[in-house]
């Protein structure tokens, strides 16, 4: 079956997805839809104040909670269709803007959350584990207008967007469970909807109590790309991805002074000619373009930070749609200089006109102006050509070099780049820039940077 890449377009809501077209040869690179456009990032909140330190091994007392950054715009315009089925499609994650600074573990005080909302309190550090997130949780069609039929989220689950977003919070016993090294492990379990999906995983902070919406501010944590598959297909028909480093974010999902809710989706497109078509399936059967699974591994002590500095996570720009190049984040910094890490995660959507679907890249990450990083973003897809039957396989050959080349692969992560980085007191910027820089009509760099502390 030919099939190609996906392309992702953004909008308000938070609905994202991709959209996929054949090639016009078997050996062929893959074609995709028109994109829209980003929004703009969300600015920053207030700064927490300090709680009083506690005793070591206890719960600190906490100081009051910073308000979250305000939330940005990322609309953008509808994808192209494919040409198999209406299996084109826009999307896109929603909101962007700041969460609270994460407290510290293990009696740490309250201190400086950062521009976009400040922590207090701690955790006491509990024993490292395995967190079931999600359990096939379902993926209902991107374009839905009205909720699925026959069908309840799991206990303690709220869905978003139709049946393209699902979220639910951390309880303190499974925050006690997050470790030092905790890691990220997905597994899709594939049903109707056979074409290569952009998803993402991501986490949310919000004062305790609070229930959070769609417009609440997010941080990317793991983004993926669905296999060309179907439920038809035997042991290929589940992918488990390798483990996704999410130890950045470690003392941010372990601290109980806010409450933290974990979040997966995308959303898929079940269509006319999709595998589920005439196959004596039920409607509520069809109605699903494939499953996800999340759980949270860990296995080392998540250590007090140094000096019992509370955690801050600072999001500089979510999701954002590049259409040139460097792609800039701003962030603002009220309290003292911050030592920490700057993390990213990009890839390249769009396939006409030379588009940057097919392109790796030298890319560079400077904080206000000094280079702290760089990394190159080409990537050999053949390794992953077997989870994809349904995909024309072309997509999966000769990527290292210049006559097909890739940033991204069906069926696999993409990966999230971070480095050491200080932020100063005040405004801070950092710039990814991209070589080669130019973008064509129609292509874009979906970006997400985040800083974090200690």
């Amino acid at each position: 079956m030919g099939k190609s890449g996906l392309v992702i377009v953004l909008t308000a809501a938070g609905a994202l997805a991709c959209s996929s077209s054949a090639p016009s040869s078997p050996d062929a690179g893959a074609s995709g839809g028109a994109t829209g456009s980003g929004g703009a990032p969300g600015s920053g909140g207030n700064t927490g104040t300090g709680g009083a330190t506690g005793t070591g091994g206890t719960t600190a007392s906490g100081g009051t909670t910073g308000g979250a950054g305000t939330s940005g715009a990322t609309g953008g315009g509808a994808g192209g269709t494919g040409d198999r089925g209406g299996a084109g499609g826009a999307g896109g994650l929603g909101a962007s803007a700041g969460t609270g600074g994460a407290a510290g573990r293990d009696g740490a005080g309250g201190g400086n959350g950062g521009g976009n909302g400040g922590g207090s309190g701690g955790a006491a550090a509990g024993m490292p584990g395995n967190v079931k997130v999600f359990d096939q949780i379902p993926q209902f069609g991107m374009y839905a207008t009205a909720e699925p039929a026959n069908y309840t989220p799991p206990a303690g689950v709220l869905m978003w967007n139709f049946g393209s977003f699902f979220v639910t919070r951390l309880t303190e016993p499974q925050q006690a469970r997050i470790g030092a090294d905790v890691t990220a492990r997905i597994t899709y379990h594939a049903q109707c909807d056979n074409y290569d999906r952009l998803a993402s995983a991501f986490f949310i902070t919000v004062p305790k109590g609070q229930v959070p919406t769609t417009t609440n501010p997010r941080v990317e944590l793991v983004r993926f790309i669905t296999p060309f598959s179907d439920y038809t297909r035997g042991a290929l028909a589940t992918r488990v991805y390798p483990d996704v480093d999410l130890s950045t974010y470690a003392r941010a999902l372990a601290d109980t002074s806010r409450d933290v809710w974990i979040g997966i989706g995308g959303g898929s497109n079940p269509y006319d000619g999709d595998p589920c078509t005439n196959a004596n399936v039920t409607p509520q059967f069809r109605a699903i373009g494939y499953k996800f699974s999340l759980e949270l591994v860990s296995s080392k002590v998540l250590a007090p930070a140094p000096g019992g500095i509370a955690s801050v996570t600072l999001p500089g720009i979510y999701y954002v749609a590049a259409t040139k190049a460097p792609v800039s984040a701003t962030f603002d910094n009220p309290g003292a200089a911050l030592m920490g890490r700057v993390t990213v995660i990009v890839s390249g959507h769009g396939s006409a006109a030379g588009g940057v679907e097919y392109r790796h890249t030298e890319d560079t990450v400077t904080v206000n102006g000094q280079q702290v990083g760089t990394f190159a973003t080409q990537v050999d897809c053949a390794p992953y050509a077997s989870l994809s039957p349904d995909g024309n396989q072309g997509i999966f050959r000769n990527n290292t070099t210049t006559a097909n080349p890739r940033n991204w692969c069906p069926g696999a992560a993409v990966p999230p780049r971070s480095f050491p980085a200080m932020f100063a007191t005040g405004r801070n910027t950092v710039d990814l820039g991209i070589t080669p820089a130019d973008i064509p009509s129609g292509s874009y760099y979906s970006t997400s940077i985040t800083f974090t502390a200690p």
